[in-house]
């Protein structure tokens, strides 16, 4: 009977996966094509990322398959993690990321501390299903107001936006309602316009940064050009831990981003100084998320359906 209940399961499982090729061949190449870096070709765990994700329906679906294992990983040293920071490595820098993008977050974990991933899992049983954060959005910004915002600092000589991030209320979730009491009342979030509210599902916006295309904070990769998002400019207003945040990302499949979240680990009693060395911050990656345009989230709203 044992027997008999493995090669079930067994069947079940190949069933599973073939279905899924089945469904890939269907799609467009946007969902099922990585866009990298030409450099990154030959690289082995790029190379093991392309099979896993043949067995996937599309790339999103590959990185909510990363998700769901990292739920249950305490190791730093994780494989996903690894094939997480290579696809970050291997992404293509954008100039240009305007408006609304949905978010997704992938892992949460305490920079490079050996037991930092336990983070994410107190994340992942809490909130991780039921997040208060669902996207960010791109606006370009005039001379005058990136003038005040960097104190004169930024000068806009290449594409260069006022971003802010959104926020959603889940009535039937106490977590996320009490999250959002937190978050309202820490963050200052502000009400969505009634036509953002009805057209992206948001509720409330708040956590502004100045984004543009710049060269990478995280110490691993100091010569690496990023979409960066910087929330330390003093005028942004941003309360702590926001005020010590820069995020990254980089473009992995056409109008799909990975993101990563970089905290300043040093300094943190003074005003964040642009023009002090940024190895002095000593920045360290607390984690990974994605940002998608509206057909990777019909697409993921699409899947979700069909599970």
């Amino acid at each position: 009977m044992a027997l008999l209940l493995s090669l079930i399961l067994v069947y079940s499982c190949a069933l599973t996966k073939e279905e899924k090729v089945k469904d890939r061949l269907t799609k467009p190449n946007k969902f099922t094509e990585l866009k990298l870096e030409s450099s990154c070709g030959k690289d082995p765990i790029i190379s093991e990322i392309k099979q896993e994700l043949s067995t996937k329906t599309s790339v999103l679906d590959l990185m909510i398959f990363y998700l769901e294992q990292l739920k249950e990983e305490t190791n730093i040293e994780s494989s996903y993690l690894q094939k997480l920071e290579r696809l970050f490595v291997c992404g293509l820098a954008k100039e240009r990321v305007e408006g609304h993008f949905y978010g997704i977050t992938i892992v949460l974990k305490k920079g490079n501390h050996p037991y930092g991933v336990f983070l994410n899992q107190v994340w992942s049983n809490t909130l991780g299903d039921v997040s208060p954060w669902v996207g960010k959005i791109f606006s370009p910004v005039g001379p005058k107001e990136l003038a005040f915002y960097t104190e004169d600092f930024e000068k806009g000589n290449v594409p260069t936006y006022l971003g802010i991030n959104c926020f959603q209320q889940i009535d039937e979730s106490l977590l996320n309602k009490a999250s959002m009491i937190v978050l309202i009342w820490w963050m200052d979030l502000k009400e969505a316009p009634k036509e953002e509210r009805l057209k992206y599902g948001y509720d409330k916006k708040g956590g502004l940064f100045i984004a543009r295309m710049a060269k990478s904070v995280d110490p691993k990769t100091p010569n690496r050009y990023v979409f960066q998002l910087n929330y330390r400019w003093k005028r942004l207003d941003n309360p702590i831990p926001l005020k010590y945040l820069i995020d990254e990302i980089v473009e992995i499949a056409d109008g799909l981003y990975l993101g990563k979240l970089l905290f300043a680990t040093d300094y943190l009693l003074q005003d964040y100084n642009p023009r002090l060395d940024i190895s002095k911050y000593k920045y360290e990656n607390f984690g990974y998320f994605l940002l998608m345009d509206d057909k990777w989230n019909k697409e993921k709203n699409i899947s979700i359906k069909k599970e």
